[in-house]
């Protein structure tokens, strides 16, 4: 017997054993957790990225519903109840109102300034939540709200204060939903962390950037029916980059990119 060649024979009969063990092997990690080998190649693709994210971004399953609500008509009741103002409405759902005393803010602006103001003089302002102040606009956007979640940037539920150069309130509009409702049954939504590879895989986030916080669960409108409206829960991310902050929203039931306009700019 040629012991050279059988010694060969084994090594390779025992190496491609090796290598089908270790395929099944690997096979059954796949298919015992493919998410977490999933979620591995994107945390590296971040890395290679140079993305920066929250390290506590959930990567559990949550559930929620989707709510739906109808635009407010304004009455005069309504109108009532608003003092020192000079107000009416328009298209039977907007307020517009001047004040007749303007009212200052700080050269360093917190929305703490405004909370007495808005919930005394604004019709339902407990239910408005601050979003934005621009001081190239001279404006002073809020966003109304569902058990504490921002509505975002919906036509029929905003509230905008306008400034003069004083920066002392002098004006707003304000639009309001009302019959705010849960659907029945509650949807599983997409996670944080899969919303995020969402964004990056759509190149909706650059190479060295940085997501600052946790995202905030809000509402986007899902689809408009008329003075009816869905509105889903919507995953809203801060983005920021060489010093400028972007803001990006993500369906959390459909894994869709939203895009939230800027608030209108008026005079």
């Amino acid at each position: 017997m040629d012991w050279s060649k059988t010694k060969s024979i084994f090594i390779i009969v025992f190496l491609v054993l090796d290598i089908f063990l270790l395929t099944i092997f690997m096979n059954k990690i796949r298919e015992s957790n493919p998410a977490t080998l999933e979620q591995t190649s994107f945390e590296e693709t971040l890395k290679a990225a140079n993305i920066k994210y929250p390290p506590k971004l959930s990567k559990e399953p949550v559930k929620d519903a989707i709510i739906s609500a109808s635009t407010k008509k304004i009455s005069e009741k309504d109108l009532e109840k608003l003092d020192d103002q000079e107000v009416n409405a328009v298209n039977d759902n907007t307020i517009n109102s001047t004040l007749k005393d303007p009212v200052s803010i700080s050269d360093n602006f917190s929305p703490a300034e405004l909370k007495e103001f808005i919930k005394e003089n604004i019709v339902n302002g407990e239910q408005y939540s601050f979003w934005k102040y621009s001081k190239e606009d001279q404006t002073i956007v809020y966003f109304q709200t569902y058990q504490d979640r921002k509505i975002f940037n919906n036509a029929n539920g905003k509230l905008i204060l306008y400034l003069n150069t004083d920066k002392e309130i002098v004006s707003y509009k304000q639009t309001l939903l009302e019959n705010l409702k849960e659907s029945t049954g509650k949807k599983k939504l997409v996670t944080p962390f899969d919303a995020l590879r969402f964004l990056v895989e759509n190149n909706e986030i650059d190479n060295g950037s940085e997501i600052t916080d946790i995202p905030n669960l809000g509402y986007s409108t899902f689809g408009p029916i008329d003075d009816y409206q869905v509105l889903a829960p919507t995953w809203h991310f801060i983005v920021e980059k060489d010093g400028k902050k972007e803001d990006l929203f993500i369906n959390a039931v459909e894994a869709q990119i939203v895009e939230i306009t800027k608030p209108e700019i008026e005079t």
